[in-house]
């Protein structure tokens, strides 16, 4: 009698137990975008790679071909547990996991394949592993390490847990779903009972895991119960996920109206508990739906809206009834199903509402507004833009507006590429458009896109605003300002404008000329910094901000520009408005001064001329009388007259003797010198009175060289201590030209430019130190 194989029966076994996972798989897999039928596809798959895995281990005939393939069923085994966890609390009713939980049970499972694959360096997973040939069929036999034993209890508790919610979910659970909840319970206890099997170590199962096929009983449990036992035609969903969980109120009747179910969100709107009004009408427990119900009895689904007062609220609902079929389709009963719209309704009032506001303020806008659909055709205008451009609107619906200038139609056409550029915002610029009389205005335009009712968004909108005013008065008000700014350039004076803390706000161009600082590089800087000669008038700013009162000093001197000025400072306050400052102005007045001085010293000059033509007249009394006696004197020594005879005899001395003396010690050539430097200062006096006379414009005629000759005389008697020169140490050479004929003239005026021309002369030698001759 041939001897069975249990290697391979039990490996038989075991493939089929993975071929039906993935034919459960592959069954489930249509449902993947439902959570609850794409975590039970995982879990069936991760079964179906458990169990032929195993299949293969089994029939292995050696250890190390063994062991291969059980590394490869912790591949498939490790995830089991935590499927089964996940799926029941997302199809019992349980709290839904987040990604981040989904990720954090992962790593469970993660860290088991790592240490299946490394055990050999680490023996956490199995300490050894040997082929135990005393069971019906050769199978490992292990030393489990700690690893394993973690990985269990991790699975264990996983599978605990799932297996808590369940049993809560089925206490409350009621018709279909208790079915629906007890086909799972079964799925997970099956697995976990074979698995305690395996672990303890039975005779007759000894070594043989029989957790892979059950598992595979587990599927198929949770599959039946879903497909058989569905609700509402949505597969596969337990009733807490379907009804409990839902938001919208349902209520399960009969066909005598009587109220089978209900969930708890329709227990909350009603305020009924489910167990003491099971099985009354609807008409005693929920009048407010019974005349809805009682309307629409027909055979098919139906839709309506409806309305009634909850807590005291008026709420808006959406009403669905459908029929309840059996196996025979026949009508068993109905199924009310109720969505609240209220909020849906309040935004439509909203948006009515809304519509109404923006329409009155579309009409109301002093703004021309249109409306563009994406043909560019005038959808809408309101009564702004009749005012303003005089088109209405029955005259541009569905047509294109041409008022654009044709200088401005390139930059309209880059205003609507950008502006369909950037959908999410909006375009401004500034441009020109005719009005329907031909006027040209300047406008600024505000273009957007929009959604209009088919939700596109190439429909535009456009705001415009009439400048042509606003324009008109930019234009005066640049001019004014460049005409005041030109006359603030155009002052000889210092301006600079500044506020209370002392920054420039204001910088002529005469204070960019003298600082060499331009008008940018000097506003909003501290003026100390950009004219450190002025940094002292920064105290007087504040003095005049607080009396309100001109601040002036005179003849500052001040170092600019590579010289000294002496200059006129005033700081002019500036009328409180938005902002205060002040003005401060510099007047260079060093030549003024100059001037001042030099009409100071003509004044002194003129002063003395009074005073030497007084002098003249006065000097010439006792010169005509030094001169008249020199010449008596001369008369009574030198001539034979009776009286200077009869005079000398007295004295006892002859005339000639006398004479004779005279002669002997040059007294009559010192006579002579005498009334030579009497009628020479007696010329002098002359020519000053003549030169200091006021000229009457009357001509004569004059030989220049005489002219010179009397100037020559004048001016040998100059002397100046400042210009350091002596016109009596000056060598003064005459060439005269012959036959010159005299010149018709005012003697004074030639004589003065004669003058003029000497005294520069020997100025310029003394300050260049040339040799003293002329």
């Amino acid at each position: 009698m041939m001897e069975l194989n249990w290697a391979w029966i039990y490996g038989f076994s075991s493939f089929t137990a993975g071929f039906v996972s993935l034919s459960m798989a592959g069954c489930l897999s249509p449902h993947w975008n439902n959570k609850s039928a794409r975590i039970l596809t995982l879990l069936v798959a991760a079964t179906a790679i458990w169990s032929l895995s195993y299949g293969m281990e089994l029939v292995s005939p050696d250890m190390e071909l063994k062991l291969r393939w059980v590394k490869i069923e912790y591949f498939g085994a490790v995830w089991v547990g935590m499927l089964i966890f996940c799926f029941v609390t997302a199809a019992a009713g349980g709290k839904p996991l987040t990604k981040a939980g989904y990720l954090l049970l992962s790593v469970g499972p993660i860290l088991v394949i790592f240490l299946v694959l490394t055990n050999d360096l680490h023996h956490l997973m199995w300490r050894s592993a040997r082929l135990d040939l005393t069971g019906r069929a050769p199978t490992l036999a292990y030393s489990r390490g700690e690893g394993f034993w973690g990985y269990v209890g991790f699975s264990y508790l996983l599978i605990f847990m799932a297996t808590f919610v369940l049993i809560r979910a089925l206490i409350s659970a009621g018709g279909i779903a208790r079915k629906q909840l007890l086909m799972m319970l079964i799925g997970v206890m099956c697995p976990w009972l074979a698995n305690i099997l395996y672990l303890a170590g039975g005779d007759e199962l000894k070594h043989l895991d029989l957790t892979p096929a059950a598992f595979t009983v587990s599927g198929i449990a949770f599959s039946w119960g879903l497909l058989k036992y569905q609700m509402l035609g949505l597969i596969p969903l337990a009733r807490e996920m379907l009804i409990e969980s839902m938001g919208d109120p349902v209520i399960a009747l009969d066909m005598d109206d009587r109220i089978l179910d209900l969930n708890r969100a329709a227990q909350d709107l009603f305020q009924i508990d489910r167990a003491v009004q099971a099985y009354t009408g609807i008409r005693e427990s929920i009048p407010v739906l019974y005349d809805q119900v009682d309307i629409h009895r027909g055979a098919g689904p139906v839709e309506v809206e409806t309305q009634f007062r909850s807590r005291g609220i008026l709420t808006h609902w959406n009403l669905r009834i459908f029929p309840l079929l059996n196996k025979r389709e026949k009508q068993t009963g109905r199924l009310v199903i109720l969505r609240d719209i209220t909020d849906r309704k309040n935004a439509e009032a909203a948006l009515k509402e809304s519509e109404r506001i923006h329409r009155i303020i579309l009409e109301a806008s002093p703004n021309p507004i249109v409306f563009y659909n994406e043909s560019g055709e005038v959808t809408y205008l309101n009564p702004a833009f009749t005012r303003v451009f005089g088109w209405h609107l029955d005259e541009l619906l569905g047509k294109r507006i041409d008022f654009v200038p044709e200088e401005n139609r390139e930059e309209t056409r880059e205003a609507l590429r950008r502006t369909s550029e950037y959908p999410e915002g909006n375009y401004d610029f500034i441009t020109r458009r005719m009005t329907k009389t031909g006027d040209i205005l300047d406008v600024s335009i505000n273009s957007a896109l929009y959604c209009a009712k088919d939700g596109s968004r190439k429909s535009m909108v456009v705001n415009f605003t009439d400048i042509t005013k606003i324009k008109k008065a930019e234009h005066e008000l640049r001019h004014t300002r460049n005409y005041i700014r030109s006359i603030i350039n155009s002052m000889p004076s210092v301006l600079i404008g500044l506020t209370a803390e002392g920054i420039v706000t204001q910088w002529n161009t005469e204070a960019e000329r003298l600082t060499g600082i331009s008008y940018h590089e000097a506003k909003g800087r501290f003026l100390g910094n950009v004219f450190p000669q002025l940094s002292g008038q920064i105290s007087g700013v504040g003095q005049t901000l607080e009396t309100q009162a001109v601040k002036k000093e005179t003849r500052i001197g001040l170092s600019a520009g590579g010289k000294t000025i002496i200059a006129d400072i005033t700081i002019y306050p500036i009328l409180p408005d938005k902002a205060e400052g002040v003005v401060l102005r510099v007047d260079d007045i060093t030549d003024r001064v100059r001037i001042e001085e030099m009409m100071i010293q003509s004044e002194k000059m003129l002063s003395v001329g009074g005073l030497a033509a007084g002098m003249a007249h006065e000097i010439n009394n006792p010169l005509a009388g030094i001169l008249q006696n020199i010449q008596v004197i001369r008369n009574r020594l030198e001539k034979n007259l009776p009286a200077n005879i009869q005079a000398a005899s007295e004295c006892g001395i002859s005339l000639e003797s006398v004479r004779a003396y005279m002669e002997k010690r040059n007294i009559f050539s010192m006579m002579d010198l005498v009334k030579a430097s009497g009628y020479r200062a007696a010329q002098i006096v002359e020519n000053m009175l003549t030169f200091s006379r006021k000229s009457d414009h009357r001509k004569f005629a004059y030989y220049l060289h005489e002219i010179m000759e009397t100037t020559l005389e004048l001016i040998e008697n100059d002397y100046s201590l400042k210009r350091n020169y002596d016109f009596r140490s000056i060598e003064i050479i005459r060439q005269y030209q012959e036959g010159v004929p005299p010149v018709s003239c005012e003697k004074i005026q030639i004589q003065q430019v004669f003058l003029n021309i000497l005294k520069n002369g020997a100025e310029a030698m003394a300050g260049s130190k040339l040799p003293p001759n002329l």
